[in-house]
């Protein structure tokens, strides 16, 4: 996976604050949606929320892949997003999640949306990966870091 197949740059946004999971998905939802109007950010926020219900996509480290399937999805879509302060996602280190990359496939995708999730677990695992997007400054840096990351990968 090549994180510039999923990531555009409307879809990398720093400096964001956010009061809950909820409200985390909430405006994630409407940012992914912005870009791509077809993706409804209703039905997205029910699809990550509908997931998260199953069990926390937090992976720990500070790190949530919140992903689901939806039938208005063309091709696997992501969004990376940076909060300034941390937000409780249950995750299984008991840490705060500041680092989101929402995942949006289509309905009827399966093993590349598995692998897809792989790729952002490993790409994620690296503390210095994590190091670089949080402290990136802004949307354009968080973009740009994300790019030269994936490609090292």
């Amino acid at each position: 996976m090549n994180i510039d197949e999923i990531l555009s740059p409307e879809r990398a946004c720093s400096n964001l604050q956010a009061s809950s999971k909820k409200k985390a998905i909430e405006l994630v939802s409407e940012k992914i949606s912005l870009s791509l109007p077809q993706l409804k950010s209703g039905h997205m926020y029910r699809g990550l929320i509908d997931r998260e219900k199953l069990g926390t996509t937090a992976i720990g480290e500070g790190v949530a892949i919140p992903h689901c399937r939806l039938d208005d999805c063309q091709q696997i879509t992501g969004g990376l997003f940076v909060f300034n302060t941390s937000i409780d996602f249950s995750a299984p280190d008991e840490k705060g999640v500041n680092i989101i990359f929402a995942l949006v496939v289509p309905k009827h995708e399966s093993s590349q949306h598995l692998k897809t999730l792989s790729a952002l677990a490993n790409f994620f695992s690296k503390p210095s990966n994590r190091y670089e997007l949080l402290n990136a400054g802004n949307d354009q840096k968080l973009y740009h870091a994300a790019l030269k990351i994936g490609a090292g990968q």
